[in-house]
């Protein structure tokens, strides 16, 4: 996709939200739907029968009263085409009955702008890339809130990297947002030797990112895709996958995983009600088959806090799932301002193997010095270390059950390798570190007040 059609796709979503009175999560859903129904109208009108195609053919010349009549009557044969999963009829009509009459032009305009990046003749081979552009402007448009949903491209690929998909194998997102991680694992299996499919699964507690991802996996042409609503907490899939990546929520609030029945998959302890990471770790973990690997984004918290989280943590590490720990430069995620990092998994677990430690960021100021070939990206930097599973002088450490034991089975990948290289560090910088060390501060605070709480409920028991 040129930087043409990506900077004119960011000035219709610009204009939409100046000249309407609406929130950007009011009209996501309304222009990814026209998007979807121009897309299929355009390029893919031999699956669906007698579709309506006069409208596009007159949407460069007028702005008639029917337009929004005959946009809903495509959206309407689009919906039985897709047993009515997609809502697309009924979305379009929800916004164009919200917004009124004073809007209707500036929705109008905005469809008619949509239009004319979609109708370009080399448009079929740059769909997906547009989509993307459209979900990352409003992820941004909406900040933080959706921001956390929307993982980048670059990191996403790294993530597909490092567990090498291979056609014919189940990829599964449980937290599966827009669909970006399945659709990456897709592509990279069809660029492999053999250039076969994967099977892909993605759950979406939100109707509204489930459809998103179902269109994305459409445009992007997966037909086959399973993608589901449901709280991948509740609703277990034992040992059902051989790939698992995802972004789960973090440090989310929910007593979702104290409602599972029997069948449950908190085999190294039950997190606390107050944040669910762990919750999701063992989750995952459960859904993978024997051989299974997966690739999780989670907060730094996860690799050092105490109390039950400890425990559930030490007994995930001495189960020997755990390969490696990859720490994440600051500010990978634009709306998430405390550290990241990834966790590779590997069933079947062995007892007391040791675990890889690798700092991406450190590992970019060593690519092309201390690795055996320059890379252009600390992310590349950071697989290529990670697949020959290897020290490197600053980057990456091969840690011991015995020395992780030592130190509470802390993962935190700086306190087992300290920065080698001493650097000036500039005014934005430290403003920065600070709000990182006051955020670790509130939450072990918070964890503090929690146990206090509990110290005292058993001393008047």
């Amino acid at each position: 996709m040129s930087n043409l059609d990506r900077s004119f796709i960011s000035g219709i979503i610009s204009q939409l939200r100046s000249n309407t009175n609406l929130d950007a999560h009011e009209y996501k859903d309304f222009f990814i739907s026209v998007f979807f129904v121009f897309f299929m109208s355009s390029h893919r009108p031999d699956l669906i029968k007698n579709i309506n195609l006069f409208f596009l053919h007159s949407l460069s010349t007028n702005y008639k009263d029917s337009f929004f009549s005959e946009l809903l009557l495509a959206a309407e044969q689009i919906d039985v085409f897709y047993k009515g999963e997609l809502g697309l009829k009924e979305t379009i009509e929800h916004l164009t009955i919200r917004a009124g009459k004073i809007n209707n032009s500036s929705l109008k305009q905005a469809c008619i702008n949509l239009y004319d990046v979609i109708s370009r003749s080399e448009f079929p081979a740059v769909a997906g890339d547009c989509f993307e552009k459209i979900i990352q402007e409003f992820s941004e448009a909406q900040g933080k809130s959706a921001g956390e949903a929307y993982t980048p491209r670059e990191l996403v690929e790294m993530m597909v990297e490092l567990v090498e998909p291979k056609g014919g194998e189940s990829v599964y997102d449980p937290t599966c947002g827009s669909g970006g991680f399945l659709i990456s694992a897709n592509n990279k299996a069809l660029n492999s030797k053999g250039h076969t499919p994967v099977q892909i699964h993605g759950r979406e507690i939100n109707l509204s990112a489930a459809r998103i991802a179902r269109i994305n996996c459409i445009v992007h042409g997966i037909t086959d895709g399973d993608i589901r609503i449901s709280d991948s907490l509740q609703n277990l899939e034992v040992s059902s996958y051989d790939i698992i990546l995802a972004n789960p929520p973090f440090s989310l609030a929910t007593d979702s995983y104290q409602k599972i029945n029997a069948c449950s998959y908190l085999d190294f302890g039950m997190p606390p009600p107050s944040n669910a990471d762990f919750a999701f770790l063992q989750m995952i973990i459960k859904s993978l088959k024997q051989d299974g690997r997966a690739a999780v984004l989670i907060p730094n918290g996860v690799l050092f806090r105490g109390g039950v989280e400890e425990g559930i943590r030490t007994r995930i590490v001495q189960s020997g799932i755990i390969e490696a720990v990859i720490s994440l430069p600051s500010g990978v995620l634009k709306y998430a301002g405390i550290p990241r990092a990834i966790l590779l998994l590997k069933k079947p677990g062995v007892e007391n193997k040791p675990i890889l430690l690798i700092d991406a960021a450190e590992a970019e100021n060593h690519a092309g010095a201390s690795l055996s070939a320059p890379l252009n990206s600390l992310f590349q930097s950071a697989v290529e270390i990670y697949k020959k599973f290897e020290e490197v002088e600053g980057v990456s450490r091969i840690v011991t059950t015995d020395e992780l034991a030592r130190n509470s089975y802390i993962l935190n990948v700086s306190r087992y390798m300290p920065t080698q290289h001493v650097k000036k560090i500039g005014l934005p910088e430290l403003v920065k570190n600070q709000r990182e060390l006051e955020t670790r501060l509130a939450e072990l605070q918070r964890e503090f007040s929690e146990l206090l709480a509990e110290h005292e409920r058993h001393s008047d028991i």
